[in-house]
């Protein structure tokens, strides 16, 4: 899994800067910097205004005490957005508008919980030191 891992990152960048050559060819540089410039400005906006949404939200949760977990999700899936839509590039435009817009976002944070669940109900997958600490319970030595 780890080696994927390394390919897609090798591999994502090498795609945009194929893709930008591709359109500049077509259409021009000028246009393709404007559209490129554009898009990370609209983009910014959105993870702005998303950002500032999801703190309100995790604001209202921890009053009420319940548990902020859809919106820690979703502040870290706005962030990698943020990084992906200033970085040049039209595939990592969209993945960015993709993890910016909430009704994409809601599959990928549902896909994320789940794979966290089960790595939870499987411990081997944290190692073998892992204690969870039920509610109510505390664990006063080491």
């Amino acid at each position: 899994m780890v080696r994927y891992r390394w390919v897609m990152l090798l591999l994502v960048p090498l795609v945009d800067i194929f893709l930008l050559i591709r359109v500049a060819e077509m259409v021009g540089l000028l246009v393709t910097a404007s559209v490129v410039i554009i898009t990370a400005f609209i983009g910014l906006l959105l993870v702005r205004s998303e950002g500032t949404y999801t703190i309100q939200k995790l604001l209202g949760k921890l009053e009420t005490r319940e548990s902020p977990t859809d919106q820690i999700i979703d502040g870290i899936l706005i962030i990698v957005a943020g990084v992906c839509l200033l970085t040049p590039g039209l595939v990592t435009d969209l993945i960015g508008f993709i993890l910016v817009l909430p009704p994409t976002r809601y599959p990928i944070r549902l896909g994320i919980k789940g794979r966290v669940e089960r790595m939870v109900q499987n411990k081997s997958s944290f190692g073998d030191n892992i204690y969870i600490i039920k509610k109510g319970e505390r664990k006063d030595q080491y």
